[in-house]
């Protein structure tokens, strides 16, 4: 394979367009340099001088990025504008390395989704099939691009502008971890819970950032109204108005904002409640949304929730689609788009779902769908809105309900979200509960069986595993029959216990007592450190200025002897590997340890947040509730 031109951070379709014109002035001129730069890629383009056509010159450029026409490179070029309203967030630049990696190891082993990913989002394998992607040998380059394109970026260097940026955000959001103060944004927020206006302009004249801009694609700048919102959504119009009134003097659009949230996001299902509310507050059920969609057609794809999507269909006209009359459970309708055998017409791959920008997840759309694909993606659309009669049409019209098209069968993702209604309709369709598919590598039964054991107080998944022909009971006695093995300790959990004795050796103490675990805690573990303060309603403030050096989560390790723990500190340890071992648990985490320390009186845990106004109820039920899912 030639050298080929990566892609720019920020590809734009109007500047190749000008580097094609550029080009092909070169090549009419003779330019020897334009010439052999053409031939390389372009052997029959004509020699005669003013010969060259611009399609010559669209091609070299095309071919130079390893697109294998023009026509090709205007799509992909097409698909990264859409995807800049992709609204999935980035995680942290190991996670993505990791993937990137894993993409590698998993194109050797011929994997579905890797395919998937390199025909949707490389050039040079760009719509091709699976043998030709396979076949061919990847490089870091190329799964850094298609990891980068999975999360809504259009490049790897974007991405990590991307990570560093939600880094930032997740501090000013919370706290800034080297102080403990709440942020603006919080300040800003815990004002309008209250209904407090004068306290919330206070806090923007002293924190202008916080109202600086009314850009709603800003998630600061619309967390704020949307806070406002969601408070008058559970008080009444009446006790937020003045907030929401002068909100509106800042520059917020209140008919945007309510039209964005019936819009739906990202991974949050949407209650027909709020639907109600928010149409009852004046949202548009047919507002377009700035990335070219109307509400309906978010609703199908993010509120999982047909009865809600029925409020608004009842008042808009959709879109004549596939996948809308299946996810509107239109079966008529639904039939209009498939020929005497079945397959899909044309009329049905004119418009596509566009789950790329709309969908709660990655969801990889090959350029050149073939037919099981488009049937797959209506017949998803489907069951994300309940619709059983279309998805029984579906299968009767010949549709393989065990598709691999995703990686794995959906009845897996079916089972995987607790959709009892859809796994009952699966499985009269013929879904083969023994057919394994890929992340996770496991049949439908296992990952039906493998949810009731770490949740067997959850009725859904109870009535599941029956669905799937398993005993609940078995399952329990089998489970419980099983040796616990003792999980190990998280590498986290190692840093936290590290730290507790620095705690101790900067106060001085002979050993490491149960305190000391409790401040190693809040310094090295942000999740167990949001719960302790933020779950608990504590006074953050006057807890980090009473103990700022022992909480500040940066503060480097100082120099001192390597001290034991107390037995009293070790106790509280095996109570947090006694507690992970009874969930069957493979690592011990930092939950864990809170959870015991909450129990445990030498600790002083308890008594503490009750000193600074936190509620330790309220920290050891939702630590009972993330326990028990995990």
């Amino acid at each position: 394979m030639s050298a080929l031109r990566p892609l720019p951070p920020r590809p734009s379709l109007e500047f190749e367009r000008k580097e094609a014109k550029a080009l092909v002035r070169l090549l009419r001129a003779g330019n020897p340099n334009a010439v052999a730069r053409a031939r390389a890629l372009h052997p029959t383009i004509p020699s005669a001088p003013n010969a060259a056509r611009l399609a010559d010159a669209q091609l070299v450029i095309a071919r130079e990025y390893g697109f294998a026409s023009w026509p090709k490179l205007v799509r992909y070029f097409g698909e990264l504008d859409r995807l800049r309203f992709a609204t999935r967030g980035a995680h942290s630049r190991r996670f993505h390395e990791s993937a990137a990696r894993s993409l590698m190891v998993e194109h050797g082993q011929r994997r579905i989704w890797t395919w998937r990913a390199l025909a949707s989002y490389v050039p040079r394998f760009y719509g091709m099939n699976p043998d030709e992607v396979f076949d061919a040998t990847i490089t870091e380059d190329d799964a850094r691009l298609a990891e980068a394109r999975l999360y809504g970026a259009p490049s790897w260097d974007v991405l990590l502008e991307r990570v560093a940026e939600r880094e930032r955000l997740v501090e000013s959001a919370g706290f800034r971890p080297s102080d403990w103060e709440v942020s603006p944004f919080r300040r800003a927020a815990m004002a309008i819970e209250a209904a407090d206006l004068a306290q919330l302009q206070r806090v923007v004249e002293a924190h202008p950032e916080v109202v600086r801009s009314p850009n709603h694609d800003d998630i600061r700048m619309s967390s704020v109204f949307r806070t406002a919102l969601e408070q008058e959504r559970v008080g009444g119009v009446d006790r937020m108005r003045p907030i929401v009134e002068w909100l509106g003097t800042q520059g917020f659009d209140l008919q945007r904002e309510l039209n964005l949230q019936l819009c739906g996001r990202v991974g949050w299902p949407m209650t027909t409640d709020k639907v109600r509310w928010l149409l009852d507050r004046g949202a548009d059920p047919s507002w377009v949304a700035p990335n070219g969609y109307p509400v309906l057609e978010h609703a199908l794809v993010r509120w999982w929730n047909g009865e809600a999507v029925d409020l608004i269909a009842a008042r808009t006209k959709p879109r004549k689609a596939f996948w809308i009359a299946a996810g509107l459970g239109q079966a008529d309708g639904v039939r209009r788009f498939l020929d005497a055998t079945g397959r899909p017409t044309l009329a049905a791959r004119r418009t596509r779902p566009d789950l790329e920008v709309l969908s709660t997840a990655p969801m990889l759309q090959h350029p050149d769908p073939d037919d099981e694909e488009v049937l797959m993606e209506a017949f998803f659309v489907a069951m994300l809105n309940g619709r059983a009669p279309v998805m029984e049409y579906m299968v009767s019209r010949g549709f393989p309900v065990n598709s691999l098209t995703y990686g794995s069968p959906i009845i897996h993702m079916a089972i995987g979200n607790a959709m009892v209604p859809m796994v009952e309709c699966l499985i009269r369709c013929g879904a083969d509960l023994d057919l394994r598919g890929w992340r996770p590598n496991q049949s439908a039964r296992e990952v039906a069986r493998s949810f009731f054991e770490h949740m067997s107080h959850d009725t859904n998944r109870r009535r599941i595993v029956e669905l799937c022909g398993l005993d609940p009971q078995n399952i329990l006695a089998e489970r419980d029959a099983r040796p616990r093995e003792v999980p190990g300790m998280a590498q986290g959990l190692t840093e936290v216990l590290e730290l507790a004795v620095d705690d101790a050796v900067r106060l001085g103490q002979p050993d490491g007592r149960a305190h000391n675990l409790l401040f190693g805690l809040l310094r090295g573990d942000p999740n167990a450190r949001s719960l302790f303060t933020r779950t608990s309603c504590m006074d953050v403030e006057r807890f980090g200025r009473d103990v700022k050096t022992r909480v500040a989560p940066g503060m480097d390790a100082v120099e001192g002897p390597k001290l034991s723990l107390h037995s009293e500190a070790q106790a509280v340890v095996q109570a947090a590997i006694a507690i992970a071992t009874e969930r069957r648990s493979e690592v011990v985490h930092g939950l864990h340890l809170l959870y015991a320390l909450l129990r445990s009186p030498e600790s002083g845990a308890a008594d503490l947040l009750t000193r600074y106004g936190g509620e330790p109820a309220s920290v050891v039920a939702e630590l009972e509730k993330a326990i028990r899912s995990t």
